[in-house]
């Protein structure tokens, strides 16, 4: 499955990447429904801890409840332009996910391309709705952050 997504914001790309280029910055997309546990502690995108290996992350359904395992392998884009994210979990044989900011007159735009693989065919169709959720939950979140 693919999924293509973009949102304008009225902030600059500094402005956004700096908000969005740690876990604490995901996880704010992400809540109240879903938290990732950080095992960087913290270290944005462009840090050592990311550059070293791949981090696993734990998916807390509520914040609490263990949902899913991710190893993730993250590279952040030169000049604060985003990031390219790939990783598997439980649930996903593939996830690639690339964040693009790109400069726009009334502040920035957010590009998410999603790409994943379920484990099991059979669960594309809810995975597929998963994603879309989650990705308009993000969105809504980033716009409500910066309008």
């Amino acid at each position: 499955m693919r999924l293509t997504m973009e949102l304008t914001l009225h902030a600059n790309r500094s402005e956004v990447w700096a908000a969005m280029s740690t876990v604490g910055g995901i996880n704010r997309e992400l809540a109240p429904f879903v938290r990732l546990t950080d095992s960087t502690h913290g270290a944005p995108f462009v840090a050592e801890p990311w550059r070293v290996g791949a981090p696993v992350h734990w998916q807390l359904l509520f914040g609490v409840i263990p949902i899913d395992r991710h190893r993730v392998e993250m590279v952040a884009l030169p000049d604060e332009r985003g990031y390219r994210e790939s990783s598997s979990s439980w649930y996903h044989r593939v996830w690639r996910h690339e964040r693009t900011l790109l400069d726009d007159p009334d502040g920035c735009i957010v590009r998410d391309s999603v790409e994943i693989e379920p484990r099991l065919r059979v669960a594309d169709p809810i995975m597929g709705w998963a994603v879309r959720w989650t990705f308009r939950q993000r969105h809504r979140s980033l716009q409500r952050q910066f309008g």
